[in-house]
């Protein structure tokens, strides 16, 4: 099993609605807009309420090993375009974490918040895809905790 590419789109977090076809016929301009699979629409509508505006919002269950559907790599990525002081959103949940760095050797700087996890099928409880969204949920409830109004001030102070 890997991720379907399909279920990628674009999204316009300031119009809530997907961008199909000719992008040139969408009236939003192209910094609303977000290259994210359905499951994290949730994420990039709650960060872009807060003043944070992802550039994707993607997630991958890449499969391991030699047996069919056993071992994992699970990773939901958050791209945030530029980087932020950690203190705006505070301490991340349970193994998420802010991602800061220059991508060698072309220079690229990398803004993201991700969630990765080595993950087991042991054929008990949940598939892959279930596991993904539970970290995905349980990311947008964290986000709920945090007031949009204080994250933004703290961006405007942190961000000048």
């Amino acid at each position: 099993m890997s991720y379907d590419e399909n279920n990628i789109n674009m999204f316009c977090v300031q119009c809530k609605d997907w961008i199909d076809g000719d992008w040139s016929e969408h009236g939003c301009p192209s910094g609303y807009w977000v290259v994210a699979d359905k499951e994290m629409v949730g994420i990039a509508e709650r960060l872009y309420s807060m003043g944070i505006t992802p550039m994707t919002a993607i997630w991958t269950a890449t499969e391991l090993g030699a047996w069919n559907d056993y071992e994992y790599q699970l990773t939901v990525k958050i791209d945030i375009g530029s980087r932020i002081s950690e203190a705006v959103l505070g301490e991340l949940p349970k193994g998420w974490h802010y991602f800061w760095s220059t991508a060698p050797p072309i220079k690229v700087d990398m803004h993201m918040i991700a969630y990765v996890e080595h993950w087991y099928n042991f054929g008990f409880d949940e598939s892959a895809e279930e596991r993904i969204a539970k970290q995905i949920k349980e990311f947008e409830e964290f986000l709920e905790t945090r007031d949009a109004e204080a994250v933004k001030a703290l961006l405007l102070l942190t961000t000048g």
